[in-house]
């Protein structure tokens, strides 16, 4: 026999509203229909209602705006996201790190040739600017990290795709705790942080080949030191 799972009636007002905004019965920034219309469409209580919007809510599906009624969000959920990805880093697993490494590398390899093709001349006085530093960045790694990961979020910003950009910016803690353990690993911060420089003048060059490979060698680094920490630990 194949045991079949018995769910509640908050999972089936969850699950059905799920399936209507999956469908596009209620588009991004939508309202639902009100707590009384649902409760008689479900047959449920107000409290078991509550519980299911509450659940979508926690999942950044909906926005409950007191007073306005529930709503379809328009973007994707940030801390949403980052708490599906918890489970996918652990502290100081290596080889998750390393996953990490790799998905830097396909996703800013990308964003850098998109910005590329299209960059202005405010956006390359930006990243100019995040290329300026002292000492005081670079004697601290937490300071570094900022700055390393502010170039590379700026370029997600630029490339103009939210999908991405969100990626990225649910990405920042573990991204930023990997650049922390770098930044203690590695005797010359400031020859890190030039690495962008070559990156930046493909920019300004509009030359997208170059700097979606400048880009991919950049985070290659990255992984080369993910790999001898992984050897180092066996």
């Amino acid at each position: 026999m194949i045991p079949i799972r018995k769910i509640t009636a908050v999972e089936a007002v969850v699950e059905n509203l799920k399936k209507h905004i999956r469908n596009g019965d209620f588009g991004p920034g939508d309202q639902l229909p009100s707590e009384p219309v649902l409760q008689e469409k479900y047959g449920v209580s107000r409290l078991t209602l509550r519980e299911a919007l509450a659940r979508l809510a926690a999942l950044g599906i909906i926005n409950v705006r007191h007073g306005k009624g529930a709503f379809v969000t328009t973007a994707i959920s940030l801390s949403a996201l980052d708490d599906v990805l918890i489970p996918m880093f652990p502290q100081h697993d290596l080889n998750r790190m390393n996953d990490l490494v790799e998905a830097r590398n396909l996703i800013e390899s990308e964003m850098a040739s998109k910005v590329a093709e299209k960059r202005t001349d405010e956006q390359i006085a930006c990243l100019e600017s995040l290329l300026s530093y002292d000492d005081e960045i670079l004697d601290n790694p937490e300071m570094f990290a900022e700055r390393d990961y502010a170039f590379h979020f700026a370029l997600a910003q630029m490339a103009g795709n939210q999908f991405s950009l969100t990626m990225y910016q649910a990405l920042y803690r573990h991204i930023r705790a990997f650049l922390v353990q770098y930044a203690r690993s590695i005797d010359d911060r400031k020859e890190a942080l030039e690495r962008h420089r070559p990156i930046l003048k493909a920019i300004i060059d509009q030359d997208a080949d170059k700097a979606r490979k400048l880009a991919r060698e950049h985070a290659g680094i990255c992984a080369s030191f993910i790999k001898k920490m992984i050897n180092i630990k066996e």
